[in-house]
């Protein structure tokens, strides 16, 4: 009898051990995209061929942890094959950051992701229209596209009704040194801002309502402006707007419209634009939209075609400069996560951009995309997805 009571309290001990091992272990998290494309760009009368453009290309690790309140925390460590002419090396870490939240606020703290744009558009990459789709860094030499998408960032949000998110944010936009062997040692906030969205929750967009989103935000740099002492005048100041609209939500021919405007009210001072620092800091207005084809069979995605297209003016520049671009893309989807996409896009330039980036610029691409999304000893629902840090053509 001894025995059995011994043997019984042993296996209820061993319970309650693993009872509570298990309620700290972290769910683990991996998230990859693999987009490989074969690019022709004809710039003019020159013609050049990329094989196996694998840029964009990452790995995501996140791990989630219950804590002691009604919050949950999380570390996400991400590395990402940058653009082939960048100088950020064969691979670099565009995601390392903590993140606590519950039901209606969240802070976030590390590198990741900046605010310079409120929605994404159906692109192959989140890069392909970046002169249009984002808020452009004041502080970067323009050489790697990387520069305006990725710093460090310190973010809190807070979610009224689900639906209206109130976002304020701090970030550290990379600075190119002024010396290529000199490293950067400055990570101060030179950027804050805030955002406002109504967006509606993952789990009721299936209702398909006719806003889906818009929004409102601010980007402000901090720069270092010449001839002013005052803050406000130094501050490269940016707004935002955009939208996304269902058109006809029918579950399995579906259409939707996007579109983003971001106005840079820039200095007066800048009258020519001669490099990308003064593109940065001239006055401008951003214009982009899409039009989206969705077929879903049986509840999946099956085919997406889209066209999208943009303009950006200068009004305070003596040159009449402007660029236009026009994106037209297919995906079909060959398995579970894994597409085939043909994309084409033109751009074209007058003015003074004429003489930094040529009159006209078409690219043809055929690609293959692969997405991974798995998680191990789930236990938490999911408000985003690890691959929602990453650019999503199909959204």
């Amino acid at each position: 009898m001894y025995f059995i009571k011994k043997v019984f309290l042993f296996v209820l001990l061993s319970g309650l051990l693993y009872g509570a091992f298990a309620q700290v272990s972290p769910e683990i998290q991996l998230g990859a995209r693999g987009v490989i494309s074969f690019n022709t760009d004809i710039s003019g009368s020159q013609k050049a061929t990329s094989v196996n453009d694998f840029s964009d290309t990452g790995l995501l690790l996140g791990f989630r942890q219950k804590l002691y309140n009604r919050f949950r925390g999380q570390l996400v460590i991400g590395l990402q094959f940058p653009d082939a002419d960048s100088d950020l090396g064969q691979v670099f870490f565009h995601q390392t950051f903590l993140r606590i939240e519950d039901q209606k606020n969240i802070l976030k703290m590390g590198r990741s992701r900046v605010q310079s744009a409120l929605i994404e558009f159906p692109t192959l990459r989140d890069d392909d229209a970046l002169f249009l789709t984002d808020v452009l860094n004041p502080f970067s030499s323009g050489e790697n596209t990387e520069d305006n998408q990725y710093g460090n960032v310190i973010e809190a949000a807070h979610v009224f009704a689900q639906r209206y998110w109130l976002r304020l944010h701090g970030e550290h936009f990379t600075k190119t040194p002024q010396q290529p062997a000199t490293a950067e040692t400055d990570f101060s906030l030179n950027a804050v801002g805030a955002s406002f969205v109504y967006r509606v929750p993952e789990t009721q967009i299936w209702n398909r309502p006719f806003i889906q989103q818009i929004g409102l935000g601010f980007n402000n740099f901090l720069t270092d402006r010449r001839g002013y002492s005052s803050h406000f005048d130094k501050t490269l100041k940016n707004i935002l707007v955009s939208g996304i609209f269902n058109i006809k939500p029918d579950p399995i021919y579906f259409v939707d419209a996007r579109f983003q405007v971001v106005y840079n009210l820039g200095f007066k001072e800048v009258k020519t634009v001669g490099s990308f620092y003064d593109l940065t800091r001239a006055a401008a207005a951003a214009h982009f939209f899409s039009l989206r084809f969705l077929y879903r069979k049986l509840e999946r995605p099956t085919l997406q075609l889209a066209l999208s297209g943009g303009f950006k003016v200068f009004p305070n520049l003596t040159n009449k400069t402007r660029q236009w671009q026009v994106i037209a893309n297919a995906f079909y989807r060959l398995g579970e996560n894994f597409d085939t996409v043909l994309q084409i896009q033109q751009t074209r330039f007058t003015g003074d951009l004429q003489a930094l980036y040529g009159k006209t610029e078409t690219r043809f691409q055929i690609g293959l995309v692969y997405s991974i999304d798995q998680r191990w000893n789930k236990q938490f629902e999911d408000r985003n997805s690890l691959l929602n840090l990453e650019h999503g053509y199909i959204p």
